[in-house]
Protein backbone atom coordinates (compact mmCIF):
# COMPACT_ATOMS: atom_id res chain seq x y z
CA UNK A 1 0.00 0.00 0.00
CA UNK A 2 1.65 2.90 -1.36
CA UNK A 3 -0.05 5.74 0.42
CA UNK A 4 -3.53 5.56 2.60
CA UNK A 5 -6.65 4.18 0.25
CA UNK A 6 -4.07 3.32 -2.30
CA UNK A 7 -3.47 -0.38 -3.15
CA UNK A 8 -0.17 -1.92 -5.36
CA UNK A 9 -0.69 -4.74 -7.58
CA UNK A 10 1.78 -7.63 -5.75
CA UNK A 11 2.27 -9.30 -9.09
CA UNK A 12 3.19 -5.74 -10.88
CA UNK A 13 4.11 -2.80 -8.45
CA UNK A 14 4.38 0.47 -10.16
CA UNK A 15 7.64 2.30 -9.88
CA UNK A 16 7.36 5.38 -7.63
CA UNK A 17 7.45 7.45 -10.41
CA UNK A 18 4.30 6.18 -11.28
CA UNK A 19 3.01 5.93 -7.43
CA UNK A 20 3.81 9.68 -7.61
CA UNK A 21 1.57 10.40 -11.06
CA UNK A 22 -1.32 9.22 -9.37
CA UNK A 23 -1.31 10.42 -5.54
CA UNK A 24 -1.84 13.84 -6.42
CA UNK A 25 -3.23 14.47 -10.21
CA UNK A 26 -2.42 16.49 -12.37
CA UNK A 27 1.23 16.83 -11.60
CA UNK A 28 4.67 16.23 -13.17
CA UNK A 29 7.97 15.32 -11.78
CA UNK A 30 10.11 18.42 -11.60
CA UNK A 31 13.19 20.19 -9.42
CA UNK A 32 15.58 18.37 -8.50
CA UNK A 33 14.47 15.31 -9.09
CA UNK A 34 14.04 15.75 -12.82
CA UNK A 35 17.02 18.23 -12.93
CA UNK A 36 18.92 14.90 -11.04
CA UNK A 37 17.12 12.44 -13.97
CA UNK A 38 18.28 14.88 -16.58
CA UNK A 39 21.78 14.26 -15.24
CA UNK A 40 21.84 18.72 -14.91
CA UNK A 41 22.42 18.03 -10.68
CA UNK A 42 25.45 16.49 -9.31
CA UNK A 43 23.60 15.25 -6.31
CA UNK A 44 21.64 12.24 -5.90
CA UNK A 45 18.16 12.58 -5.12
CA UNK A 46 16.16 10.76 -2.48
CA UNK A 47 12.92 12.87 -2.26
CA UNK A 48 10.13 12.82 -5.45
CA UNK A 49 10.01 16.52 -6.57
CA UNK A 50 6.88 16.90 -7.70
CA UNK A 51 4.46 20.55 -9.42
CA UNK A 52 0.78 20.43 -9.35
CA UNK A 53 -2.07 23.12 -9.03
CA UNK A 54 -3.18 21.67 -6.04
CA UNK A 55 -2.47 22.86 -2.67
CA UNK A 56 0.90 21.45 -1.64
CA UNK A 57 1.50 17.86 -0.59
CA UNK A 58 3.80 15.80 1.69
CA UNK A 59 3.78 11.74 1.42
CA UNK A 60 6.06 9.88 3.04
CA UNK A 61 5.25 5.88 2.21
CA UNK A 62 7.55 2.76 2.96
CA UNK A 63 9.41 3.04 -0.06
CA UNK A 64 9.61 6.86 -1.12
CA UNK A 65 9.00 10.87 -0.19
CA UNK A 66 6.78 12.50 -2.61
CA UNK A 67 7.14 16.32 -2.31
CA UNK A 68 4.24 18.35 -3.91
CA UNK A 69 4.36 21.73 -4.86
CA UNK A 70 1.89 24.07 -5.92
CA UNK A 71 2.51 26.39 -9.04
CA UNK A 72 -0.05 28.63 -10.93
CA UNK A 73 -2.14 27.34 -13.71
CA UNK A 74 -0.42 29.51 -16.34
CA UNK A 75 2.58 27.72 -15.20
CA UNK A 76 1.67 24.27 -15.49
CA UNK A 77 3.61 23.19 -18.85
CA UNK A 78 7.36 22.17 -20.14
CA UNK A 79 6.51 18.32 -19.59
CA UNK A 80 6.80 15.54 -21.07
CA UNK A 81 4.96 11.57 -20.57
CA UNK A 82 6.60 8.74 -21.05
CA UNK A 83 4.22 5.80 -20.26
CA UNK A 84 2.54 6.84 -16.97
CA UNK A 85 5.64 9.28 -15.90
CA UNK A 86 5.28 12.97 -16.34
CA UNK A 87 8.68 14.86 -16.47
CA UNK A 88 9.41 18.27 -16.82
CA UNK A 89 12.15 19.30 -19.65
CA UNK A 90 15.46 20.00 -17.91
CA UNK A 91 14.55 23.89 -18.77
CA UNK A 92 11.30 23.62 -17.06
CA UNK A 93 12.48 21.64 -14.01
CA UNK A 94 15.77 24.24 -13.89
CA UNK A 95 13.06 27.37 -13.74
CA UNK A 96 10.66 25.56 -11.32
CA UNK A 97 13.61 25.09 -9.00
CA UNK A 98 14.09 29.09 -9.46
CA UNK A 99 10.56 30.33 -9.07
CA UNK A 100 9.86 27.98 -6.14
CA UNK A 101 12.84 27.93 -4.06
CA UNK A 102 14.39 31.22 -4.34
CA UNK A 103 11.58 33.79 -6.13
CA UNK A 104 8.30 33.07 -4.44
CA UNK A 105 8.47 33.09 -0.38
CA UNK A 106 10.50 32.02 1.60
CA UNK A 107 13.95 31.60 -0.87
CA UNK A 108 14.38 35.17 -1.42
CA UNK A 109 16.58 35.41 1.06
CA UNK A 110 18.68 32.37 0.12
CA UNK A 111 21.78 33.64 -2.90
CA UNK A 112 20.66 32.68 -5.99
CA UNK A 113 23.95 31.43 -6.85
CA UNK A 114 24.45 29.30 -3.83
CA UNK A 115 20.80 27.50 -4.81
CA UNK A 116 22.45 26.21 -8.34
CA UNK A 117 25.52 25.76 -6.85
CA UNK A 118 25.88 21.93 -8.37
CA UNK A 119 23.85 22.31 -10.99
CA UNK A 120 25.52 21.70 -14.82
CA UNK A 121 23.56 25.09 -16.36
CA UNK A 122 26.31 24.20 -19.50
CA UNK A 123 23.65 21.26 -20.53
CA UNK A 124 20.68 23.27 -20.48
CA UNK A 125 19.27 24.83 -23.60
CA UNK A 126 19.46 28.93 -24.10
CA UNK A 127 16.84 29.09 -26.47
CA UNK A 128 14.41 27.46 -24.44
CA UNK A 129 15.21 28.64 -21.60
CA UNK A 130 15.04 32.07 -22.97
CA UNK A 131 11.28 31.08 -24.39
CA UNK A 132 10.21 29.28 -21.02
CA UNK A 133 11.99 31.96 -18.77
CA UNK A 134 9.79 35.21 -20.43
CA UNK A 135 6.48 33.03 -19.82
CA UNK A 136 7.52 33.31 -16.32
CA UNK A 137 8.09 37.07 -16.68
CA UNK A 138 10.59 39.82 -15.91
CA UNK A 139 11.61 38.66 -12.50
CA UNK A 140 12.74 35.77 -14.01
CA UNK A 141 14.16 36.98 -17.09
CA UNK A 142 16.31 39.28 -14.38
CA UNK A 143 17.51 36.34 -12.68
CA UNK A 144 18.67 34.43 -15.34
CA UNK A 145 20.25 37.59 -16.44
CA UNK A 146 22.24 37.41 -12.94
CA UNK A 147 22.95 33.75 -13.29
CA UNK A 148 24.81 34.77 -16.71
CA UNK A 149 22.60 32.66 -18.88
CA UNK A 150 20.43 35.51 -20.33
CA UNK A 151 21.64 38.28 -22.39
Amino acid sequence: RPAKGWYENPFSPPTAEEVAMVLRYPSYLSLEYALSAHGILSQAVQTLTLVTTKLPYTVKTHGAVYEYHQIRKNLFWGFSTDGMVTMADPEKAFLDVLYLRHLRGRGRTRSVNALVHDFRLDVLDGRRLKRYGAIFGATMMATLHQLGLQD
